[in-house]
């Protein structure tokens, strides 16, 4: 596990999956890049240097978790893991977490350089127009905003999209329900601003807990301490009385006005889904009252990018993680899940099931779809296949949806399902009156229970035998050595 981006970056390095661009301009060509990389499986992380208009130094890293590898190497865990196994082994360390609470240090590297009143500007740094049709430059995206809850004093990491407004101005962009959201109201239902820091370029696995399913109320810097095995440094805010990274990059403090005493317009923005989401609407925004930065700072880049191979491998390997550990203390049999990434995640979850009894399949499917960390926003299948098929290989999974499913008996709907305003097969009708809702198919892709043991023999071969087969013969076939 690195120590923090600049240790992610150098690893990568080391393992031969960075390239250093230079000279691309931060409208647009940045992003072109970026999806022209993803071009290629387990493509490398991309570092933009020597920006036009901007000093040497002041750096861009995207594409971070495009490959297996890099995955592994956030999530502290062997390199050369994939598919189903880096999830078990991502699943299993969760599983072993003991929460860590931060411990508070006088200084950091992020304290290098204080920017307070007029010299507070966003826009010193070489903040990235990603898509050709986005409202502007967005500022966050691989970012992670920190809150308080004015009641319990919880402290929140999340992960938002932000468009900078001006140069002490940035938008606020979170789904209503989100932990994020929900403390932003209460400040608001009191007439108060909301304190609030964002972090631009943070340790990847920092990252990591801004984006997963952690449950409210428990800190994200504690649940990252249990992975670490020891606490996350933090400093207090030089304005706000939040706990920021020690070894952060950029940190961004200020706070966000109830909406009615202050917004600003934001969008459209390509979103995670593949397309531009959004029009010109007014958004909450954070008004800035400091810049804390390191020397040379690195902004993290987490654009969506919809190309031949998947821009973000490691939401996949989290949710599936997660999701797979809730069946865990539900019911017997699953023997895999995976958010799939050629669906952009969220949208279909396949599940792996041993049969066990009848009502089996339609129980784990709905178990996926009704869960904290399974029933995510646009989540529009859930498929459950027999344990013979590994959920994270798209070729076995439309192979038993081909041949194992009947569509009339083997799938049904649900209604009234939590979506959200980036859906873009939200109707126009839905959207105007904000019934952001979405309809969910379960789909058994399993031998039907009653006759299972007639249903046709399979000639694929087991994955023990293929094991012995790759042993004696993968340098023949790959240039694979045999030990």
């Amino acid at each position: 596990m690195s120590d923090d981006l600049r240790d992610f970056i150098a690893k990568a390095r080391e393992m031969g999956e960075c390239r250093f661009i230079e000279g691309a301009h931060w409208d647009v060509e940045m992003g072109r890049i970026a999806e022209l990389s993803l071009t290629r499986p387990e493509s490398p992380l991309l570092v933009f240097d020597k920006v036009p208009g901007y000093p040497p130094g002041y750096r861009i890293a995207a594409n971070p978790f495009s490959s297996s590898s890099r995955v592994a190497l956030a999530m502290g865990l062997p390199l050369e893991l994939k598919g189903i196994a880096l999830i078990r082994a991502w699943k299993d360390k969760l599983a072993a977490i003991k929460p860590i609470p931060p411990k508070t240090v006088n200084t950091g590297p992020v304290r290098e350089n204080v920017l307070l009143g007029d010299d507070v500007d966003v826009l010193k740094f070489p903040i990235p127009k990603w898509h050709e049709l986005d409202g502007g430059r967005y500022i966050g995206t691989g970012c992670m905003f920190i809150q308080k809850d004015p009641d319990s004093g919880w402290v929140n990491i999340g992960a938002y999209r932000s468009q900078v407004v001006d140069r002490n101005t940035v938008t606020f962009h979170c789904v209503p329900g989100h932990h994020g959201a929900v403390i932003a109201k209460k400040y608001w239902d009191r007439g108060q601003s909301c304190p609030i820091a964002m972090v631009l370029g943070q340790a990847p696995y920092l990252w990591i807990s801004a984006i997963s399913p952690v449950p409210i109320e428990l800190d994200e810097y504690a649940w990252t301490g249990g992975l670490k095995n020891r606490p996350v440094e933090v400093l207090k805010g030089q304005t706000v009385d939040l706990p920021v990274p020690a070894d952060a990059e950029i940190v961004l403090e200020g706070e966000m006005p109830p909406p009615q005493a202050e917004s600003a317009p934001e969008g459209p923005f390509g979103e995670w889904e593949g397309y531009y989401a959004g029009v010109r609407t007014p958004h909450p925004v954070v008004k800035i009252k400091a810049i804390l930065h390191r020397n040379d700072p690195i902004q993290f880049g987490v654009p969506m990018l919809v190309a031949t191979h998947d821009d973000n491998i490691i939401q996949a390997v989290d949710y599936s993680a997660q999701l797979w550990a809730e069946f865990d203390r539900q019911i017997a049999g699953v023997k895999g899940v995976s958010f799939v990434p050629q669906a952009r995640r969220r949208t279909m979850i396949v599940v792996s099931l041993k049969q066990m009894y009848p009502g089996h399949v339609k129980q784990a499917a709905l178990i996926a779809a009704g869960t904290y960390r399974g029933a995510t926003v646009a989540g529009r299948f859930v498929v459950v296949v027999d344990d013979d098929i590994d959920p994270t290989n798209m070729s076995e999974v439309l192979w038993a949806i081909g041949t194992r499913c009947d569509p009339k008996s083997q799938i049904d709907f649900l209604d009234n399902r939590l979506s959200l305003a980036s859906d873009p097969r939200l109707e126009p009708e839905k959207r105007k009156i904000g019934n952001y809702t979405c309809s969910t198919a379960l789909i058994d892709a399993c031998r039907p229970w009653a006759w299972r043991d007639q249903f046709p023999k399979t000639t694929k071969t087991t994955p023990e035998i293929l094991a012995q087969v790759r042993q004696k013969w993968g340098d023949a076939l790959f240039g694979e050595r045999r030990t």
